[in-house]
C-alpha cells in the first residue's frame, strides 16, 4: 500500500496545488519529515540533485504520479508544457512529529525532584 493511498479524498483535494506555467522552473526544499509530491494534472519533469557519491536523478511524472521525497529534499520541477502539482505530508511524517512533540511535552512535565525527596509511605 502506497501513502497516496492512506490519504483520504479530502486529503488529496486538488485546490492546494502548485501550477507550473509552460517553462516555468521551481526550485523547492522540502521541510521536516518526508512529502509526497503528487501531479494534479499535466506532466512534470522532476530533478534531484546528485551528490560525489550519487548522480543526479531526473523523473518524468504524469498526472496521477506520485514520488515520495525525502526530508530536506532538493528538487526542481518543471512543467512539460505545463503542470499542477501537491507537495503532501505523509502520514508517517505526521506521526514522527507528533512522537517528537509529545516527548518534549513529557519531558517538560516530568517531576524535578529526585525520587528519594519524595515522601515514603509508612
Amino acid at each position: 500500500m502506497t501513502t497516496a493511498d492512506l490519504m483520504t479524498k479530502s486529503q488529496q483535494s486538488e485546490s492546494a496545488a502548485w501550477t507550473l506555467a509552460p517553462g516555468q522552473v521551481r526550485s523547492l526544499t522540502t521541510g521536516p519529515g518526508e512529502r509526497l509530491l503528487r501531479v494534479v494534472e499535466g506532466r512534470v519533469w522532476l530533478t534531484l540533485p546528485g551528490s560525489v557519491d550519487e548522480p543526479a536523478e531526473d523523473l518524468w511524472l504524469e498526472s496521477g504520479d506520485g514520488v515520495v521525497l525525502p526530508e530536506g529534499s532538493q528538487l526542481l520541477i518543471e512543467g512539460w508544457p505545463s503542470a499542477r502539482f501537491q507537495l503532501l505530508v505523509t502520514p508517517q511524517a505526521c506521526g514522527n512529529t507528533w512522537r517528537k512533540r509529545l516527548s518534549a511535552f513529557a519531558s517538560r512535565r516530568a517531576p524535578r525532584h529526585a525520587p528519594s525527596s519524595l515522601p515514603q509511605a509508612a
